[in-house]
């Protein structure tokens, strides 16, 4: 019961389910005798205590040959068993005392990033929701029960079919989602991990496609000394702020996003800055950087500064029917950007994307190609 039914090493479930059939043995981490044969025998542990359930573990057949072969003896001690047991059978402890509400559904969408690819195990995943918000990870809807996945290494290179990368790479994510939207649907899932990082368009569509429906937690993949998913509570918390740039005796409005890096009145294209109202959010007091977003509540200030902005629009610039948006963010803000996008409501939003120097119109949320 401790060990859950699953090899201790492996975590191999250990009841034949074809034939229900256990196939679990009881190992001795220190030998049942004093033998010279028995595996670490010589242990300063008295007989009598040798069958107590602490000097036993449970392994499947394979790892209980493993540690019980004499040349491997000097690699799996007494110390290591010991550590496999209580870490395997804590494990199991934790994820057992779980409710039913305390389980997330991981979804995972990479792609590559100007010749860069990003991965993220299953068991990382697992670890990392289970670190940060003490949830069991659930990856459900896939014949390998890898969750929901949407894999963008696929497309093509945006900058050899600009227009198709971004077409497929909605389609993409549409069909994706279907397990995602019917399990939401049917209430088999009430939370969702989102771990993702692609070019920022595709990730505010994201973010658009999965709304504001259930609750979710949305991961940053930080770089420095160690990569980590999991955000630092400890790291300083930003404030974002938004300011006016241009002003024009119109509702034409292009939005800039200074966040992990800072874009000017320069870098952008003459149709998004000739006779058009230009807003930027930037950082408070801090130069935008790509580790802007380390603390949970710097990426919560941000998403609150946003819907500002929007909200202030809408009694501005009751007009504008499309904001034209210039991202230079991290990726919680890219998803939480779509997210808090409110259809019918708020404006259509053309979003921008870099190639070769220039900013470029790729994937339009919230208007009726959308919809």
């Amino acid at each position: 019961m401790r060990s859950g039914g699953r090899c201790a090493i492996c975590n191999k479930y250990l009841l034949e389910l074809n034939y229900d059939v256990n196939i679990g043995e009881m190992a001795h981490i220190v030998g049942w005798s004093t033998a010279k044969r028995s595996p670490r025998g010589d242990a300063p542990l008295p007989a009598e205590q040798r069958n107590n359930v602490d000097n036993l573990v449970l392994l499947c057949a394979e790892h209980h040959k493993i540690v019980d072969t004499p040349e491997l003896l000097k690699e799996f001690t007494v110390e290591r068993l010991i550590g496999h047991k209580i870490a395997h059978e804590q494990r199991v402890y934790h994820l057992t005392d779980m409710k039913a509400d305390d389980s997330t559904v991981v979804l995972r969408m990479f792609g590559g990033i100007r010749g860069l690819s990003v991965e993220l195990s299953k068991e990382h995943a697992r670890q990392i929701v289970f670190s940060d918000a003490g949830k069991f990870a659930l990856f459900p809807d896939s014949f390998d029960k890898h969750g929901i996945e949407i894999d963008l290494h696929q497309l093509l290179d945006p900058e050899d079919s600009w227009d198709a990368y971004w077409q497929m790479g909605v389609k993409l994510i549409d069909k994706s989602l279907q397990p995602l939207n019917e399990g939401i649907k049917q209430g088999h899932i009430r939370h969702v991990s989102v771990f993702t990082l692609t070019r920022i368009p595709l990730m505010i569509y994201l973010g658009y496609q999965l709304g504001d429906k259930i609750p979710m937690t949305i991961y940053q993949k930080h770089r420095g000394k160690t990569e980590t998913w999991l955000w630092s509570a400890t790291a300083p918390v930003e404030k974002f702020e938004y300011r006016q740039l241009a002003s024009a005796g119109n509702d034409k409005v292009t939005l800039i996003l200074s966040l992990s890096g800072s874009i000017g009145l320069d870098d952008l294209p003459a149709e998004l800055k000739e006779g058009t109202n230009i807003f930027e959010v930037r950082p408070v007091d801090t130069i935008p950087n790509r580790d802007i977003f380390l603390n949970k509540l710097s990426a919560q200030n941000f998403t609150k500064t946003f819907h500002d902005l929007l909200s202030g629009l809408e009694i501005t610039h009751k007009g504008c029917r499309q904001i034209d948006l210039v991202p230079a963010i991290p990726v919680a803000a890219a998803v939480s950007i779509g997210r808090g996008v409110m259809r019918q409501a708020h404006p259509a939003i053309m979003i921008y994307d870099r190639s070769a120097g220039i900013y470029k119109p790729t994937i339009k949320i919230n208007g009726h190609e959308t919809n």
